[in-house]
């Protein structure tokens, strides 16, 4: 490879690389989507924080369903079941901390953290 095209591939990636989670959307940058994944009959992570107005995606990677719901105050939300294989984006609009379950697995425990 020549030395120039070398340079310029090395900036391409370096460049692919600071954009980290970065999107451009409509000419605006806007953050990748907070994934939270249910692997093993738990939420991994079990706590995030985000800000007022994103999105969590919901990313089923067991071989069953499973259910995402919140009742906390301000951020009531059931997704039903979710089918193996499968992703669900939620937005969370209002600030707070919100405790996440899994009607079929009573023991899955998660924690969105929204802030302004």
């Amino acid at each position: 490879m020549h030395a120039t095209a070398f340079r310029r591939r090395i900036a391409a990636t370096l460049a692919l690389a600071a954009a980290g989670a970065w999107a451009t959307v409509g000419g605006l940058y806007a953050a990748t989507p907070t994934v939270i994944e249910q692997a093993g009959i738990e939420f991994l992570p079990k706590a995030v924080t985000i800000k007022a107005g994103e999105q969590v995606v919901f990313l089923n990677s067991d071989v069953f369903g499973h259910n995402v719901y919140s009742d906390t105050e301000d951020g009531t939300f059931d997704i039903g079941l979710q089918n193996s294989r499968s992703e669900v984006a939620v937005t969370f609009d209002n600030p707070g901390r919100f405790t996440l379950r899994c009607r079929i697995h009573p023991k899955m425990r998660a924690v969105v953290t929204v802030t302004d």
